[in-house]
């Protein structure tokens, strides 16, 4: 039973798994409690866009699609704050625009012979050592950043005080 242990391409699944799945469950308490629970699923399809077009312009796959997850969340934020829409239709708004340029891009550029799949779904055995300490960097940095600024996130996750509470403590 613990013979895949012995791999370490096994034992950096695992460590990576772990810190990715804690991290996720570190952010994912005050993403639902801001009613985002929709964020991460949509984020995904619009880095699509960002990937795909950091392939066909030849600059950093991880970079463009960072870069263009971080833009697609601002938009997302912007359009929320500035518009009487909710934060989900926002959300399906810029997924979807996003998503198609990333599938049109793909159709026009017929050059796409590289396991794009591969990269989109990841591979949890494939971690290299270097992303391994990616992974570690990130988790520290964003557990720093939630622990200073904890009381800003609660707050801002805070429900606003209902009729019911304000009759209560009148």
């Amino acid at each position: 039973m613990l013979e895949p242990l012995q791999y370490q391409f096994f034992v950096r699944g695992i460590v990576a798994a772990t810190l990715v799945g804690g991290l996720c469950g570190l952010i994912g308490v005050y993403v639902v409690l801001r009613r985002m629970a929709y964020i991460g699923h949509g984020l995904s399809h619009a880095v699509f866009g960002g990937a795909v077009v950091s392939y066909v312009m030849s600059i950093n796959f991880f970079l463009g699609a960072s870069l263009w997850g971080f833009i697609a969340a601002v938009l997302i934020n912007l359009t929320t704050r500035k518009r009487t829409i909710g934060a989900d239709a926002a959300i399906g708004i810029v997924t979807t625009a996003s998503f198609a340029l990333g599938v049109a891009l793909i159709s026009r550029y017929k050059t796409f012979t590289r396991s794009f799949d591969a990269a989109l779904f990841g591979n949890i055995l494939g971690v290299a050592p270097a992303d391994l300490w990616a992974i570690v960097v990130v988790a520290l940095f964003t557990l720093a950043v939630v622990l200073v600024g904890y009381k800003h996130f609660l707050f801002s996750t805070s429900p606003p005080l209902t009729r019911k509470w304000r009759a209560f403590t009148a």
